[in-house]
């Protein structure tokens, strides 16, 4: 059982260290990680590939948990819940993150031992997925001959959304920027994570980078929003100021910029709460860009693509499986 390993996300020392007891007990060899909060949990998992994880249940309902989700779905990590008590409501009942298919079942730190060794032995036997395709090799340099720029914006529920669309970009796709919505530490694991699991180059958004296909710019977590020169050569350009639409960076401040070259754009608005972007997406619409907006069915926070479509701001609502194809179909006109 060597190759087997487990994380284990508590702020309960006690709980922690009875149940990694346990644990090896039950699985001589076993591996077991532990961490007291989200950002050494994502860098454990990300380092040790665990099987399986045992989560607090308080660690789901914080909106970092979404790159948890993202993480342990691209590493296909099985996990559970842990409550306090019996009585205490999962958060899978108030979490739209969790209430589209995972973290269904949940464990209680007064359940026995036995309890949570069976469950754990239960889920590594179940069948897993497909070992994911691995992403062809990286381009090497990349060129400026392209004909579109894309820019995406996405907050609750976007770190799945982009991963489905990104995924199907090809490796010298079109220069695309994206401004996801997330916590201040977790911008550099998102990138890291799109990255491994994407065919085209996916890095963090810095000043004054000339754009180049089959590149993926991301701003999350950044102190200063992400915006693009208006004279070609399109350069990145990323400026310090107050929030705007409520967010640093901001999908508006990124739309924003584009405006002057709108024509050579296609703007995407995906799942998230709120109205980041609509305004702004507006503004590109009637400049000329080819403009869309994920639908409500494939949405985990209908929120920022309802109002982009309500406002007029998208052309068209397209659902999170087609996107990727929408998205490269327009860039070809």
């Amino acid at each position: 059982m060597s190759s087997l390993s487990v994380l284990i996300v508590t702020t309960d020392r006690n709980f922690a260290r009875g149940l990694q007891s346990h644990m090896e007990a039950a699985y001589p060899g076993l591996q077991v990680l532990l961490a007291n909060n989200l950002m050494m949990a994502y860098n454990q998992a990300e380092a040790g590939q665990p099987s399986f994880a045992f989560v607090e249940d308080g660690f789901t309902k914080l909106p970092e948990f979404e790159m948890m989700l993202a993480l342990f779905t691209a590493l296909d990590v099985r996990w559970v819940a842990v409550m306090d008590e019996a009585t205490s409501t999962p958060a899978r009942n108030s979490s739209p993150l969790l209430n589209v298919g995972a973290g269904i079942f949940e464990l209680t730190k007064s359940d026995s031992p036995r309890q949570f060794v069976q469950y754990f032995d239960m889920m590594i036997k179940a069948p897993r997925k497909n070992a994911p395709a691995r992403a062809p090799l990286k381009s090497a340099a990349g060129n400026t001959d392209f004909k579109k720029i894309i820019l995406i914006g996405s907050s609750t529920g976007g770190v799945e959304a982009l991963r489905n669309v990104l995924v199907g970009f090809p490796i010298q796709c079109p220069p695309t920027l994206i401004v996801q919505h997330t916590g201040k530490s977790f911008g550099s694991g998102l990138v890291s994570l799109l990255d491994r699991i994407c065919p085209a180059k996916v890095v963090a958004a810095d000043d004054n980078v000339p754009l180049q296909t089959g590149h993926v710019y991301i701003a999350a977590g950044q102190p200063r929003h992400l915006g693009v020169t208006p004279r070609k050569p399109y350069r990145l350009r990323m400026k310090e100021g107050p929030n705007i639409s409520g967010h640093t960076p901001s999908v508006d401040a990124l739309f924003a910029s584009a405006v002057p070259f709108a024509k050579d754009v296609v703007a995407a608005i995906l799942t998230g709460m709120g109205q980041d972007g609509a305004k702004s997406m507006l503004e590109l619409r009637n400049a000329g860009a080819t403009t869309f907006a994920q639908d409500e069915k494939s949405s985990v926070v209908y929120g920022m693509p309802r109002v982009a479509w309500e406002i007029g701001a998208a052309q068209k609502q397209v659902p999170l499986a087609r996107m990727a194809g929408a998205i490269l179909q327009a860039c070809k006109t």
